[in-house]
């Protein structure tokens, strides 16, 4: 199997939103990494983005730490550790940002672990084993007889379903390589064997593609 990138060394940083790890050169540590938003300037906002109530010397201002927008304290109370964002306590997030952290935080936790261990396929009739890569997350890994597929390059991902169960029998790459033309590449589960780390696999990689192209902290904010 192609050899994952090295672990990535932390430190514990401090910013103006909370204490954070993060990788010793500053680099993000994994494609899955998200930085801090830019805040909007407290000199720029009179009223919650929320809720409209004017503020005030009793009624202060708060940043969102996903979407760095601006809220009074009811509308941005909701106190989640953002992983994703490398904050090692909870930060304050806005109503509409703490669902989107909560599910980022359920895929690093669940999803990624079974992503980094692997599961077993059959790739053009032979049996490989296919992960992502440790560390930095930034590819999937095979085996044998197979270069790695940055995840990034993936174009479209299907499932190949069974005629006559219409059961998942395996999953379907489409992406770029290196010299920027299309290929695909088809991962079989191994019916034979009845392999359920297969199909989970196959889950956990469809979320992760997701989740590379979902909302970020610099994501606009919806009006």
């Amino acid at each position: 199997m192609a050899s994952s990138s090295e672990q990535v060394r932390r430190n514990v940083s401090q910013s103006k939103s909370g204490t954070k790890m993060v990788a010793a050169d500053g680099s993000p540590s994994s494609v899955f990494d998200l930085g801090e938003p830019p805040w909007i300037a407290d000199a720029e906002v009179t009223r919650c983005e929320a809720c409209s109530c004017q503020f005030s010397f009793f009624n202060r201002k708060h940043h969102c730490r996903f979407c760095g927008h601006i809220f009074c304290g009811k509308c941005c109370d909701h106190s989640v550790t953002s992983t994703r964002q490398g904050f090692v306590d909870p930060v304050r997030l806005c109503a509409e940002c703490r669902p989107i952290v909560k599910k980022d935080n359920e895929f690093m936790a669940q999803k990624l672990p079974v992503l980094t261990d692997g599961a077993s396929f059959l790739l053009e009739g032979s049996a490989v084993t296919c992960k992502v890569s440790e560390w930095t997350h930034t590819s999937l890994e095979f085996s044998e007889s197979h270069e790695p597929i940055t995840l990034s390059s993936i174009t479209k991902v299907e499932d190949i379903r069974n005629d006559a169960s219409s059961s998942v029998a395996g999953l379907s790459l489409k992406y770029k390589g290196k010299d920027g033309v299309s290929s695909e590449v088809q991962l079989m589960v191994d019916e034979s064997i009845k392999n359920k780390s297969s199909l989970i696999f196959i889950g956990a990689l469809k979320k992760a593609l997701l989740t590379l192209h979902g909302p970020t902290p610099s994501s606009p904010r919806k009006k």
